[in-house]
């Protein structure tokens, strides 16, 4: 029953993408044409798509050198009968061989729908073969490290849809970083930051529309090393202070509540922008929860009333997005992008010679 699913996926796949797609999984149950991800890299040219199956198994780590690629998982919490995610536990590593972050021919590979349980990198090797481009969608990163610390030139990074549980992303001071994007994504640490060492000369490293939040004892930082010249708009910030380790930059409708220092833009050479709400519950629906500091990305993050209601800088509610249409809903954002197979169901397992196999196929799909 479930080659004949993955069968499906695949089918799915080929219509919507219009791209060579080679799938992989690690799970004898489940048809695929590679057991490894790298496997399927390795076979794959650029503009190419690497489906990987959730598995009840942990795949290892993978290197993506010299080719742009698209990377799919299930999401971080996939909504479906058999509801495996595609977990990573090994180092992962994007880069090239160029010298040249602008024309490194990894630039805007896609990873979307993985859980990472360690290290990911942005390099071959140490040096200035990074890439550009890059988008991260609907990942889980676990008590890991995402190293963007070279030097030279970061630029058109994404980051939407992804939970942060006690992981940093880590920046190079001497770096330079250009339209960066941060956004929709939960930041929750039970004693560290989430960002380190972001500094940055031009304004263009935007945190919109993100919720941050950790354990119910004392605040902690979000911001580590020296961060600075950045625009944070329409956060929610519980127990998670702003302001240490972070100047120069401009803040606009956030909301902080019990954060330590709960006026972040008054403080360390910030701006305050307008809009900002002091120390003032959010009341999300499952605020209590979030109160006491439970981890749980599948908590109702939605807000009814209040001040944190509309009120941001676009008048949508602040912290994350709920969005009636398009990809910017945080309930869309446990499944990857990919319309999937829910459940399917054979309702006649025993057939008779030359009879019919009737079989029942849930799709659904999450913008």
């Amino acid at each position: 029953m479930r080659q004949v699913c993955s069968l499906a996926i695949v089918i799915l796949l080929g219509s919507s993408l219009f791209a060579t797609v080679r799938t992989v999984s690690n799970s004898p149950s489940t048809l695929a044409q590679y057991n490894t991800i790298q496997a399927a890299i390795d076979a794959s040219t650029s503009g190419d798509t690497v489906y990987i199956h959730g598995s009840p198994n942990v795949y290892a780590g993978f290197t993506i050198a010299d080719k742009r690629l698209v990377i799919l998982g299930p999401g971080w919490r996939p909504d479906k009968v058999f509801p495996h995610q595609a977990q990573i536990n090994g180092t992962v590593a994007i880069g090239g061989t160029t010298g040249d972050p602008l024309t490194n021919p990894s630039n805007n590979t896609e990873i979307q729908g993985l859980t990472f349980l360690t290290t990911i990198q942005t390099y071959i090797s140490h040096g200035n073969d990074h890439p550009n481009g890059l988008k991260f969608i609907r990942n889980e990163f676990s008590s890991l490290t995402l190293y963007l610390h070279e030097t030279g030139l970061y630029k058109d990074y994404v980051f939407e849809g992804n939970t942060f549980y006690n992981s940093q992303v880590y920046f190079n001071g001497s770096g330079n970083y250009q339209s960066f994007l941060f956004q929709n994504n939960i930041f929750y640490h039970t004693g560290g930051q989430n960002i380190y060492d972001l500094t940055n000369g031009n304004n263009s490293v935007i945190f919109d529309h993100n919720l941050w939040y950790g354990p119910s004892n004392t605040p902690v930082v979000c911001f580590a090393g020296t961060c600075r010249f950045l625009i944070i708009t329409n956060n929610i910030f519980i127990r998670r202070n702003a302001a240490t380790n972070n100047s120069f930059s401009v803040f606009n409708n956030n909301i902080t509540w019990n954060a330590g220092t709960n006026n972040p833009w008054e403080v360390n050479s910030n701006s305050d922008g307008g809009g900002n709400v002091v120390n003032i519950d959010p009341a999300m629906v499952d605020q209590a929860a979030v109160n006491a500091g439970t981890y749980n990305p599948l908590l109702n993050f939605t807000i009814a009333a209040g001040q944190a209601n509309n009120s941001g800088s676009d008048g949508k509610d602040m912290g994350l997005l709920f969005d009636a249409s398009g990809s910017l809903n945080w309930t869309n954002s446990r499944n990857s992008r990919l319309p999937r197979i829910y459940s399917m169901n054979i309702a006649n397992p025993t057939i008779p010679v030359n009879g019919s196999l009737n079989v029942t196929v849930e799709g659904r799909k999450s913008n």
